[in-house]
């Protein structure tokens, strides 16, 4: 990112602090009325260019005032104190909301988003908490049909899975007992989410072929568990200028909603547990997401259970209130998990 100079870092953050307000360019001669600066609509004209010029703000036309461009949103997002706290009358209302809540899991998801969805104006998101896999309780491989065996999974929790193999080449039942006694040796007590690292155990052929589909029964449940989300103020994003103006963009609100793996495409491109992650239009990976702003954080530990929460507006975000509310709403997430599921 650019220095700059403590004027148009003030410039720059009223820009940002007006356009959020308005949707509309900001030009130098509402900044020069607006700003302590003391300085002339002409220094001021001169100073946007400059920003202009360094890829913090665009202007549609020759003509028009500035808007912030995703780099000066990032450069705004990182002059923020990360500290700052929520203010303290949303904050108890929001204790107050989520008070009446603590007897179901489910109640404490749909109430943190609709808090959330409220709070922002925008469309705000939590998934359900995902518990850390069991180890491997046992493997059972039984032949339902000559060319057919099924593979099923327990784990220490009482879960159980299963994968159909369609034989490649006929198996007496003595190997398919075999078999089953070399996985057990092999995963027995193992997590369900490590299995992977002791492949090197596992033979070819059908040993492999058996090895793989319990793999894969694992993986699959694992997918779809940590993909169920609670989505609230849907159409409050569909009313924010921007998506009036172009309809083709709500194609990034729908694969968020829609798409299974959206959470998860972006849990593995956001920070650390406790850190409140800030991705802002280009820098999106998913291309139907490069107008948009999603703030969001983990909540729980990987060691007991986790899920994520969230806002995404369009990049003409609140970035100074999306912040620690999302924050505040994590805290409060943790604790559930800590009650729920323990430490």
């Amino acid at each position: 990112m650019p220095t700059l100079t403590s004027r148009k870092r003030e410039i720059l953050k009223f820009i940002v602090s007006e356009h959020v307000q308005t949707a509309s360019p900001v030009a130098s001669s509402t900044v020069a009325r607006s700003t302590r600066l003391n300085a002339s609509p002409a220094t001021i004209r001169n100073e946007m260019v400059e920003l202009e010029e360094d890829g913090l703000i665009h202007r549609p036309h020759v003509s028009s005032g500035g808007i912030p461009s995703d780099s000066g949103y990032r450069q705004f997002v990182a002059s923020l104190n990360p500290e700052t706290s929520l203010n303290p009358r949303v904050s108890a209302r929001i204790d107050q909301e989520l008070s009446s809540v603590r007897s179901h899991i489910e109640e404490w998801i749909d109430s943190a988003s609709e808090i959330l969805a409220g709070l922002m104006d925008t469309l705000a998101f939590t998934t359900i908490p995902r518990t850390a896999p069991a180890p491997v309780k046992s493997i059972e491989l039984l032949r339902l049909q000559e060319m057919l065996v099924v593979v099923i999974v327990v784990l220490q929790e009482a879960s159980v899975y299963k994968q159909v193999i369609n034989l490649k080449s006929f198996v007496s039942n003595s190997e398919i007992e075999h078999t089953r006694n070399k996985l057990s040796e092999a995963i027995v007590g193992v997590p369900a989410n490590n299995l992977v690292a002791h492949s090197a155990r596992i033979g070819e052929g059908f040993e492999r072929q058996a090895f793989d589909s319990a793999v894969t029964a694992l993986q699959q449940h694992h997918a779809s568990s940590r993909n169920e989300k609670r989505i609230s103020g849907i159409g409050k994003l569909f009313q924010q200028p921007e998506l009036l103006a172009d309809p083709a963009m709500s194609q990034g609100a729908t694969w968020l909603i829609e798409d299974s793996h959206a959470t998860s495409a972006l849990a593995g491109a956001g920070d650390p547990h406790g850190v409140t992650s800030v991705v802002i239009g280009d820098e999106h990976n998913e291309e139907a997401l490069k107008n948009f702003s999603i703030v969001f954080s983990r909540y729980g530990t990987s060691a007991t259970a986790e899920g994520m929460i969230g806002v995404m507006a369009p990049t003409r975000m609140e970035y100074e209130i999306a912040i620690p509310a999302v924050r505040y709403m994590t805290n409060h997430l943790d604790q559930m998990t800590m009650m729920f599921y323990g430490r």
